[in-house]
């Protein structure tokens, strides 16, 4: 049996292992990082909805609110009864849905990838997700970009599927336009990025073979969009409130950004259309990509790249280069600029880089037929997997818990310098906070950059007579007794940016937070705090 009948034949086992390797990497350490302010919002969203209050966290629908309330509960009767010995963290609670659906996700890239390109490249573009640093590095935090891209490409493949089976089974395209539009309706509701929907009607409208693959019906229409409406009005009825849109014309208005500025390299960037010229570099995301891939899956994007352009007119070439391109250029334009809103445009590199891993090996092939002897094969073959697959994967499992502070040899300066908002975030407050509980006394004050971690921190160290204060809002108000102060470099803004220069250049910090040798927070003991505000 060939490796390629072998593949073929155990597909499905293959792919079940594919999602559970990473469901283990996804899930090492997962209780050990502490929450960010993002995640604590979800939190208590979370809390709120258990209530019956649905009325909180507006700026986000409600379907990723919902599946953390629904893990929380879980995860608490587990540890009230058949999990005493082993409890599940709150972290971990919040996280899982992620874990699970980013895990699932594999599954979701194997069938689009299958669908245009053949089970091999479906298979290895399954793999190369489950082990993908940038991948995993998004689906380990409860935001909801990670059931944006389960269910946008899940609807993807279902119009996709419909496209392909129009023109002989149109019952059978009926029910998959139904399914595409109820994962739309989920995408829907998981966040408010109605544009993904539109991707896939211009690709088709612009590239698609329209004798091969014809228009919608107007049955299929009403299907689609039907069930899109429907699940989505189902999964996040809250759109239906006056208080969510006025909430949603305060948000666009910029009302809700309360810091501004994000460091680069060093350089505080402004992250708005009138600053264009000082905003966030076009080449933000390529960086990225570039510093934190492992160079064979880098390799294989480069090889997949000049594959799919070579074979552009193809439809699966077509497809994955259009849906690549039509995400790279758009969000390198905008001045604002988040790793999060990366994992949307990772499942475009994972599929191209797959492509050109089966270059690979078809060079492997061709090199090798009846050539050289069996043993010899059977050697080339172990080394490819060793430095395209396993290398990788080592990788990936090395880099647990804190997978954004990975970093390949093409990053030329150490971890947390290039992307700390990212990188770093509060990932170093939960240390800070449990060692200043630790050694505060009464009534102390603690000033830093997010207020709901520190209120759920110090909750949960039994520490609420600590008064806590906004560095960026309440620094000129802060009372007598402000002895304690966390500095964070990935929470410096422009607001802020001036004190905490000063400050570091006036006192040390009693401690620092050290995560890898990386420096995520420092605390300050300042007796005279108030002679750095006056000359601030």
């Amino acid at each position: 049996m060939t490796a390629r009948n072998f593949i073929i034949r155990h597909k499905v086992g293959l792919l079940v292992s594919i999602v559970l390797v990473g469901l283990a990497l996804r899930l090492q350490g997962l209780g050990q990082v502490g929450f960010n302010e993002d995640e604590i919002l979800k939190v208590e969203a979370a809390q709120s909805y258990l209530h019956g209050d649905f009325s909180v966290n507006l700026e986000h629908p409600m379907l990723m609110k919902s599946m953390v309330a629904v893990s929380m509960v879980a995860c608490n009767w587990w540890n009230h009864h058949a999990g005493r010995k082993r409890p599940i963290t709150d972290e971990t609670s919040v996280r899982l849905p992620n874990v699970i659906l980013g895990s699932l996700t594999s599954i979701v890239l194997f069938l689009i990838a299958q669908e245009f390109f053949g089970t091999e490249v479906g298979l290895l573009a399954a793999l190369l997700w489950s082990i993908g640093t940038i991948a995993i590095m998004d689906n380990r935090i409860a935001k909801e970009d990670t059931l944006l891209v389960f269910f946008t490409w899940l609807a993807y493949y279902f119009y996709v599927r419909a496209k392909h089976t129009s023109a002989t089974q149109p019952r059978l395209a009926e029910k998959f336009y139904a399914a595409s539009g109820a994962s739309f309706g989920l995408m829907l509701a998981s966040k408010y990025f109605p544009h993904y929907l539109g991707l896939i009607f211009i690709y088709y409208y612009l590239l698609g073979d329209k004798q091969k693959y014809p228009p919608r019906r107007r049955r299929d229409s009403i299907l689609l969009f039907g069930s899109a409406a429907l699940v989505f009005l189902l999964a996040d009825p809250v759109i239906l409130l006056p208080s969510t849109w006025r909430y949603m014309l305060h948000y666009v208005r910029g009302s809700a950004v309360v810091h501004h500025g994000y460091l680069m390299m060093g350089q505080l960037r402004y992250e708005d259309l009138a600053h264009f010229a000082h905003g966030m570099p076009v080449y933000f995301y390529l960086l990225f990509l570039m510093i934190k891939t492992p160079p064979p899956i880098l390799g294989a994007f480069v090889i997949g790249l000049i594959e799919v352009i070579r074979r552009r007119r193809q439809a699966g070439a077509s497809f994955i280069l259009f849906m690549f391109l039509l995400w790279i250029v758009p969000f390198s334009l905008l001045s604002v600029k988040w790793l999060r809103w990366m994992l949307s445009w990772m499942p475009t590199v994972y599929i191209i880089a797959a492509v050109g891993l089966t270059k690979v090996l078809g060079w492997h092939r061709s090199l090798f037929q009846s050539r050289s002897p069996q043993p010899l094969e059977a050697v080339a073959v172990a080394i490819l997997a060793a430095v395209f697959l396993v290398q990788p994967l080592w990788v990936a499992a090395k880099s647990a818990p804190f997978y954004t502070l990975y970093l390949n040899p093409l990053g030329w300066r150490p971890a947390g310098c290039y992307f700390p908002h990212d990188e770093l975030n509060d990932t170093g407050l939960l240390p800070a906070i449990r060692e200043i509980c630790a050694e505060a006394p009464q009534g102390a004050t603690v000033a830093g950059e997010s207020k709901p971690v520190f209120a759920y921190y110090l909750h949960r160290f039994h520490r609420d007579d600590l008064h806590y204060v906004e560095t960026t809002n309440d620094i000129q108000t802060t009372g007598k007794n402000d002895p304690y102060f966390v500095a964070q470099r990935g929470r410096l803004y422009l607001e802020n940016s001036i004190f905490i220069h000063e400050m570091e250049n006036q006192a040390r910090p009693e401690w620092t937070v050290n995560l890898r040798g990386i420096s995520a927070a420092q605390v300050y003991h300042l007796d005279r705090l108030s002679e750095l505000r006056a000359s601030r």
